[in-house]
């Protein structure tokens, strides 16, 4: 997503479109960042800030807090060794005429992001959002290399998307499965399937991103081999708590 540079924060204008508001994030969190950005925000008519900071910085925290940032999502980074292939039958690269059913398979599989918890951002927004990732993930290569799909009967009953972020390390962006398809190991099927197509692209180890919320998908990778990298803090502070 595009962004121009301001004085202690980015400007977003791919969230300021989609959502219909201007947003922002903060630039290197510290106190002093934090201070400036907000009183910058506010001049500049910012509504709403994002600001992503180390759980373990305990500074950084608190001067969120006293600049009136709300919690809204721990972010938990995960990586893993590349194990070797296997066949994954069910699994497949996702086709064309795939993306309307996958984009309203995101609109309901990641009701744990920090969109939707915030509270303030439209819920049709939110879907919207994941329903542009997924499909852009299918039709931009800039966005995502691979997309496969767990298939059942020829319909995609899930979806995972691979990248390669830089020479060895491989990234995967959106993992879900439909509701009446899960427990029945169609997860698991599509993180060998990417761990088998990072490892024919020479990528030996690969990182994912979960919510701390999100019981399910941290047994999941753990399940698969995944070990937590880092623990993050988002927060949104919003004008009109400031007001």
């Amino acid at each position: 997503m595009s962004q121009t540079q301001s004085e202690a924060f980015q400007e977003l204008p791919w969230d300021s479109e989609h959502f219909g508001i201007k947003i922002g994030r903060v630039t290197q969190p510290s106190a002093d960042i934090i201070e400036r950005a907000v009183k910058r925000a506010a001049v500049m008519g910012i509504d709403c800030l994002y600001l992503l900071a180390d759980s373990n910085d305990a500074e950084t925290l608190r001067s969120a807090a006293a600049a009136r940032f709300r919690m809204v999502d721990i972010r938990v980074t995960f990586s893993a060794n590349v194990p070797g292939a296997s066949d994954e039958g069910s699994i497949r690269v996702a086709a064309a005429e795939d993306v309307p059913r996958l984009s309203r398979l995101a609109m309901q599989s990641h009701r744990d992001s920090r969109f939707y918890a915030d509270g303030r951002f439209s819920t049709v927004r939110c879907d919207a959002l994941f329903a542009a990732w997924i499909e852009r993930s299918c039709t931009d290569r800039s966005f995502a290399d691979q997309v496969f799909v767990a298939d059942v009967d020829g319909e995609p009953v899930g979806y995972v998307t691979c990248a390669l972020k830089k020479e060895g390390l491989g990234e995967i962006g959106l993992i879900a499965v439909d509701q009446s398809h899960r427990s029945r190991g169609f997860g698991g099927a599509l993180l060998r399937r990417a761990f088998g197509w990072f490892l024919a692209q020479g990528a030996f180890r690969v990182q994912v991103v979960t919510q701390g919320s999100n019981v399910k998908a941290l047994r999941m990778y753990e399940r698969a081999g995944f070990r937590v990298d880092t623990v993050q803090v988002w927060f949104h502070w919003w004008r009109l708590d400031s007001d």
